[in-house]
């Protein structure tokens, strides 16, 4: 795995941005999971506030897999921040129900609580360090679990495909024991963490061009432009979540950025084949208009429409 340059220290999102375009911040050569992991962990990115976590992983990714991973541990980092700040990766377990797979029950009474079931998504699952895990399908409490407690189980489910690279599993959980210190969340837990996911992929997403157009030396408007984004998907991702101010602006930056995302796809096609065949195989995450639906459905709400930016 080659080492990006890291010469400056990222404290703000102009400092991360000077970093990449003076090259202080370069894209990894991270083809695993234990690649993108040891690199976060050097970096001591799980200690960064959430925006900057998901600008400076997406600056450092190779692929979509890493970015969006680090849009998802930003999230996390935004809708827990009650959680202790640990090296390394969590993951919120929340799907149940896929198969025959029983989910997940908690029982007993405070003091002597016991999780069995199953949750059958898991991000990151050869590395995740701690499972944040819904007492039943989005439903609360949340209840923090370390991988290595006893009763705790990790299987892959999946590999290759999809974000490939990002190992995908399922867990198992056998009468494990629950003290109260492990019972977390709050009302607001799910609601930020829907607002704030597919934001924060944004914010790595517009990272992971500008550092990718700074390597392959774009057209200087072109950066400009995707500069411009950055700072904007950032912004918007500042605003109380979940709001109709938040999810206006979103969508709106979300347009965007998709705009950029298919400039880019074309210069990669024929500057780098290679990562445009990794773009390809997962470009359904940046396609996606889920962020700006939203923002219309909000607008709609108050008799508006959201213009979409042009392609040209």
């Amino acid at each position: 795995m080659a080492s990006a340059q890291v010469t400056v220290r990222q404290t703000t999102l102009d400092g991360v941005i000077e970093a990449v375009l003076t090259g202080a911040i370069v894209p990894l050569d991270a083809p695993t999971e234990d690649d993108f992991h040891a690199a976060w962990v050097a970096r001591g990115l799980s200690a960064t506030e959430p925006t900057l976590m998901a600008a400076v992983g997406g600056a450092l990714a190779d692929r979509l897999a890493w970015v969006f991973l680090s849009g998802y541990q930003a999230t996390l980092r935004r809708g827990l921040p009650q959680l202790p700040i640990e090296p390394g990766w969590s993951a919120l377990v929340n799907t149940e129900g896929v198969g025959d797979l029983p989910g997940t029950a908690l029982t007993g009474e405070p003091g002597a609580r016991r999780l069995s079931g199953w949750k059958t998504w898991v991000a990151a699952a050869d590395h995740v360090e701690r499972l944040i895990v819904s007492a039943h399908q989005n439903e609360l409490p949340l209840i923090v679990v370390r991988r290595d407690q006893p009763g705790v189980v990790i299987e892959h489910s999946r590999a290759g495909g999809y974000l490939g690279e990002m190992v995908q599993g399922r867990v198992r959980f056998d009468d494990v024991a629950i003290a109260d210190e492990q019972v977390t969340g709050d009302a607001s837990s799910f609601p930020v963490f829907r607002a704030a996911e597919g934001a924060y992929v944004r914010v790595a997403l517009s990272a992971f061009l500008l550092s990718h157009a700074v390597r392959l030396q774009a057209p200087p408007a072109f950066v400009g432009r995707v500069v411009q984004g950055l700072v904007r998907a950032a912004s918007a991702v500042a605003l109380p979540l979940p709001s109709r101010a938040a999810t206006i602006a979103i969508g709106a930056v979300d347009a965007e950025i998709r705009v950029l995302a298919a400039e880019f796809e074309a210069l990669v096609a024929t500057a780098d084949p290679v990562l445009h065949g990794r773009w390809d195989r997962d470009a359904r995450m940046v396609r996606s208009d889920t962020l700006a639906r939203r923002a219309d459905e909000a607008l709609a709400g108050l008799g508006l429409v959201l213009p979409q930016p042009s392609s040209a």
